[in-house]
């Protein structure tokens, strides 16, 4: 029986203790890990208890490492029984309640240590950090730093989990001026990797990417060679070289790297460019963008009323449809309202007739059919907030929704409203920040996101008819230089998209066109495709017009 699930699919397996109790537990006492170096004292303080044999009454046979809730209460043991092989099923056991959203190990310690929170070491394994802990408050006795305890701490559950639970804990983590990560520096082999399984390297990149852009300094070190972890210089007795490495060899961490032309293969230099989730109903567009592709950003323009969260619900649908995991954060309505858009979608009706009565659109039974299959595959995540929220929270939600639930989209209908009430002097640079976190964090993970904005509306003249043209229909004529806090949004979005409504004579909604104001990965600029909706079905149907390029 597993201890953990992630939804979908199992990242790590271990054997549940089924006899064994907390409480059983708990009346166990403390002893050294000599095997590992590690005195009693040390042990205690991190609540490792362990199992004497009941032959002799001395030999160790397991060691119980602590799993504290948020609220610090001790709910579950990680057990190590060291009467079976590494390798061996149930070396590792779990009891009562072991999971990613518990405090990380020894954390409950580093919140107590009452001093300045400069510098988090997070380890890879339980033992790493007892180790580091040991190593560096032996290393400044004698010294005026004597008695001054470091920040150490573990992912408590291997490295598939160890952004999950970082990002669980994150609001302690930024607590800190810098975080240290120190795992192992092994790689997971090409067969690893495409079942996604995270080695001590690979999970140290994803841990310090997740946190970019948090406003703390990221740092990571390796164990030296020779060594292959943390715990592993203490057994060889080389307790100064390991508090040396952690104390001297921290480097800083960059998702940039510097690497030589013979680093990219011939292979991968005459690769096409991939291809990203088409939108058939957009074939023009699609024909300038080459799709949506994951690590890129596209940013939406578009005056108010023009349809643009029905075109983001056409997207979200393409998305959906391809197999992608999807997150949707519509911060001007509720989560009923977003699901009842992608239902509507899939079953070809006016979302606003279905808006107002489902049933007047659809029946009963087709409506709990694409229910049913929208909820069984856990593809649509949703966030449950309305208006304005700090960009911290933003981007925290942003991160969960990708690195934890999988998400390869991500939908944000409008930038603007994310600062609307926010107690802030200068708009244009919070709009400026938003996008800037937002977009390095696509160029650092596999994930594309599609930000809708509204545009400036103080040039009035752009919503009036041509003079001499008046009482005629007109297009309303959107740019990038539109586009509210231009300076980032135009920096660094790799696609710039426009929806420009057309204002008819009794100002009635007319067609609507997409333009291609930016794309980092094509040549052809311009108007796309011009469309209106089927009143019925709520499908796109394309108008026939010139198509001009600039």
């Amino acid at each position: 029986m597993a201890y953990f699930k992630k939804k979908g699919d199992m990242k790590e397996t271990f054997e549940r203790c089924e006899k064994e109790t907390v409480e059983d537990v708990l009346k166990l006492g403390f002893h050294a890990a000599k095997d590992r170096g590690i005195r009693k004292n040390v042990c205690e303080k991190f609540g490792i208890r362990s199992a004497l044999s009941e032959k002799d009454g001395e030999t160790i046979e397991a060691f119980y490492f602590p799993s504290y809730n948020q609220k610090g209460k001790i709910v579950g043991f990680m057990k190590q029984d060291i009467t079976k092989d590494k390798e061996e099923r149930g070396h590792w056991k779990a009891i009562g309640s072991v999971n990613i959203s518990n405090k990380m190990f020894g954390q409950d310690i580093a919140e107590t240590i009452n001093r300045k929170r400069n510098c988090l070491i997070i380890t890879e394994g339980q033992w790493d950090a007892v180790s580091i802990y040991q190593s560096l408050v032996d290393n400044v006795k004698g010294t005026k730093y004597e008695g001054m305890e470091p920040f150490v701490v573990s992912i408590p559950l291997g490295t598939a989990n160890a952004v999950e639970s970082v990002l669980h804990n994150s609001l302690y983590v930024k607590s800190h001026d810098s975080l240290c990560v120190f795992f192992d520096d092994d790689y997971a082999t090409p067969a690893e990797k495409a079942k996604g399984v995270l080695k001590g390297h690979e999970a140290r990149e994803a841990v310090a990417g997740a946190l970019v852009g948090e406003g703390l300094s990221l740092l990571t070190v390796s164990p030296d060679f020779g060594f292959k972890d943390a715990s592993d210089y203490l057994q060889k007795g080389k307790t100064d070289e390991l508090a040396k490495l952690v104390q001297f060899n921290k480097r800083p961490f960059s998702a940039e790297k510097i690497i030589k032309a013979g680093d990219i293969s011939f292979e991968t230099l005459i690769s096409p460019q991939p291809a990203g989730v088409y939108v058939d109903c957009f074939p023009l567009l699609m024909e300038k963008l080459n799709g949506f592709r994951e690590k890129e950003l596209s940013l939406i323009l578009a005056p108010s009323n023009v349809g643009k969260s029905t075109v983001c619900s056409i997207l979200a649908h393409a998305f959906l449809k391809a197999g992608h995991k999807l997150g949707m954060i519509f911060l001007e309505e509720g989560n009923k309202e977003t699901f009842q858009r992608i239902v509507a979608a899939e079953l070809k009706v006016n979302y606003l007739h279905f808006k107002r009565n489902p049933l007047s659109v659809a029946t009963e039974e087709a409506i709990r059919t694409v229910y049913d299959s929208i909820v069984s595959n856990e593809k649509l995540v949703m966030l449950d907030h309305f208006g304005s929220m700090a960009i911290s929270s933003l981007m925290s939600k942003v991160k969960h929704m990708h690195l934890v639930e999988g998400c390869k989209y991500i939908m944000l209908d409008h930038i603007s409203a994310v600062i609307s009430g926010l107690d802030i002097d200068n708009e244009r640079k919070q709009l400026d920040m938003v996008l800037t976190e937002l977009a390095a964090f696509c160029a650092a993970n596999s994930v594309h996101i599609l930000v809708v904005s509204h545009i400036n509306r103080t040039n009035s003249s752009q919503f009036l008819a041509p003079k001499g043209k008046e009482g005629e229909p007109f297009w309303v004529n959107v740019t990038k230089e539109s586009a509210r806090g231009s300076a980032a949004l135009e920096q660094f979005s790799w696609n710039i998209l426009a929806l420009e409504p057309e204002i008819l004579p009794d100002y009635s909604r007319g067609r609507v066109r997409l333009k291609v104001l930016k794309t980092r990965f094509g040549d052809s600029l311009g108007i796309a495709d011009v469309f209106r909706l089927n009143p019925e079905t709520w499908e796109v149907m394309l108008d026939t017009e010139e198509v001009t390029s600039f």
